[in-house]
């Protein structure tokens, strides 16, 4: 299934990078795996010549690198950054059962670090990406990924775009760029909105009635 299945798009959105942790940085459980394969198979003609107990002491190891390949290979697949033209989406896949999707418009990004630590992220080039929100009510971490700092320098550079279009938009037609952010709202946003609309209409109403009553 393709990215573009997987999330909603909005109008003239596009996806623009995807980005997953550094295959490298798996390097361990390779080796782990690795060995719940080659220990069993050594000993394996051993194992079977002792009965039920060798057989289960052969069996469980195999299954349990097979199941340790595919929880690996998964949560590879499904923990990514994706980048748009519009936001960054965050899919924090933390099991097969539980996932965290987050999901922050570019004028809502305060701050993006890229951090290299490490004598192996030094070599490799891999670190951690930090996304803060205005509101600090948010804060994605994406960790170790390929080039952070290259990362941030691009999210920086889509987000000041984004901004800058954003404005020049504002500018030109007040009522259209209103109008187009409602669009993004949910329906508790949206009657909200309504309900502080048709609180300021009487105000402003209340205050051309005013001097009229002086005249």
């Amino acid at each position: 299934m393709s990215i573009e299945n997987k999330i909603k798009l909005k109008q003239g959105e596009q996806i623009l990078s995807v980005t997953k942790r550094y295959g490298l940085t798996f390097f361990w459980w390779w080796i782990f795996i690795l060995l719940l394969f080659v220990i069993p198979f050594f000993f394996m003609f051993w194992l079977f010549q002792n009965g039920w107990w060798g057989q289960t002491l052969f069996t469980v190891p195999v299954l349990l690198g097979v199941l340790t390949i595919i929880r690996t290979l998964f949560l590879w697949q499904k923990n990514i950054l994706i980048i748009t033209s519009h936001r960054l989406i965050d899919v924090d896949q933390r099991g097969f059962f539980d996932k965290i999707v987050s999901d922050i418009p570019y004028d809502q990004v305060e701050d993006v670090m890229g951090r290299i630590k490490g004598f192996w992220g030094t070599i490799f080039r891999y670190g951690n990406l930090t996304i803060q929100t205005g509101s600090g009510k948010v804060q994605i971490i994406v960790d170790k990924i390929k080039q952070p700092t290259f990362l941030q320098q691009e999210i920086n550079e889509i987000r000041e775009r984004r901004l800058k279009e954003h404005s020049h938009d504002f500018g030109e037609d007040l009522t259209r760029s209103i109008l187009e952010k409602l669009r993004d709202l949910d329906y508790e946003d949206l009657l909200r909105v309504y309900k502080r609309s048709r609180k300021l209409k009487k105000e402003f109403e209340a205050e051309e009635e005013e001097p009229e009553e002086e005249k």
